[in-house]
C-alpha cells in the first residue's frame, strides 16, 4: 500500500472540490500535527468532519528539528516543512503539496511530489472517476 503525506493545500483544495475521498484511494494518507492545526483554523468543524482514514502523525525529534530549521530559514511555512519532514520520516511514496517552494525542496530531497490536480488525474487514469466527472469539477 502506498504511503502518502500531505500538507494543507491539497487537503483543503480537494475538500473544497468535494473530492477529498479520492485521497483514500491513493493509499495510507498522513498529515503532520501542524497541518492538522492549520486545517482546524481554516475549516470550521474540521475536527468533526476529518475522515478516519486521514491519520495525524507526530514528527520524531530529528525530523522536527529539520522542519523547524526550514521554517527558521524562511524557506517554508510550518505545515509544508513538517509535511516534507514527515514524508522523509515515514519514507513516503508521495508527498502532496500545491506550494512551488515546497515542491522544489521536496524534489531536491528525492521525494516524489504531486499536487491536488495530480490526485484527480491519477484517480481518472486509474478508473476511479470518469473523465466526464473530472471535466464537470
Amino acid at each position: 500500500m502506498r504511503k502518502v503525506v500531505a500538507d494543507t493545500g491539497p487537503i483543503l483544495h480537494l475538500h473544497e472540490a468535494e473530492a477529498l475521498q479520492l485521497l483514500a484511494l491513493v493509499g495510507e494518507v498522513f498529515i503532520p500535527e501542524a497541518v492538522q492545526a492549520e486545517l482546524n483554523s481554516l475549516l470550521p468543524g474540521w475536527e468533526h468532519i476529518k475522515p478516519d482514514w486521514l491519520k495525524v502523525h507526530p514528527l520524531s525529534s530529528p525530523f522536527r528539528e529539520e522542519a523547524m530549521n526550514w521554517v527558521s530559514a524562511q524557506l517554508l511555512n510550518v505545515g509544508e516543512a513538517e509535511a516534507i519532514s514527515l514524508a522523509r520520516q515515514l519514507i513516503a511514496d508521495w508527498l502532496l503539496t500545491d506550494d512551488a517552494a515546497a515542491r522544489l525542496l521536496a524534489q531536491s530531497l528525492g521525494l516524489e511530489v504531486h499536487g491536488s490536480l495530480g490526485v484527480v488525474l491519477w484517480a481518472a487514469a486509474e478508473g476511479h472517476i470518469s473523465t466526464l466527472k473530472v471535466k464537470k469539477s
